[in-house]
């Protein structure tokens, strides 16, 4: 008896212990990733909703930001549907369509949502842009006289 090597079970069930916990903290650990920070944003102010959408930048100080709603689901994969009003001179315009890599549409008729904001006018005289991929709805409104763009940005 003294040669027979113990049953191997005890070190298996510890080791059965083991991974069961490590699977336990590995599943707390996913199940916070994806539900901190899951919470619904919504604001109205121009300042926040530039900085939300923007990944966090501040507004150059060439850009006056006037008016802004900003809506982001409680999801993880973050959509969102924001609004914004601002002027900028036309070298920022100009840079912004083509950093963003904008299409020109000629003879665009502007088509506003229903949950747009009362402020949120554009009209006929506005240039419009919209993303050169895919696009959910997103468009850029520019009055080249007055420097004021509409922004709306889309993404469900």
């Amino acid at each position: 008896m003294a040669g027979n090597p113990e049953p191997k079970s005890k070190p298996t069930r510890l080791k059965r212990k083991d991974s069961m916990s490590k699977a336990a903290l590995y599943l707390t650990l996913v199940t916070a990733i994806f539900t901190s920070g899951c919470r619904e944003k919504n604001t109205q102010n121009p300042s926040e909703v530039y900085n939300l959408w923007s990944g966090g930048e501040k507004p150059p100080k060439v850009v006056h930001l006037i008016h802004g709603k900003y809506w982001q689901s409680a999801h993880w994969s973050k959509e969102y549907i924001m609004y914004l009003e601002l002027e900028a001179p036309s070298k920022w315009r100009q840079d912004f369509v083509k950093d963003n890599k904008l299409v020109y549409k000629k003879d665009t008729v502007i088509q506003l949502y229903d949950d747009a904001p009362v402020w949120f006018k554009p009209t006929p005289a506005f240039k419009v842009y919209t993303p050169s991929g895919f696009s959910q709805g997103s468009a850029i409104f520019e009055d080249s006289i007055s420097g004021r763009m509409f922004i709306v940005d889309i993404q469900l």
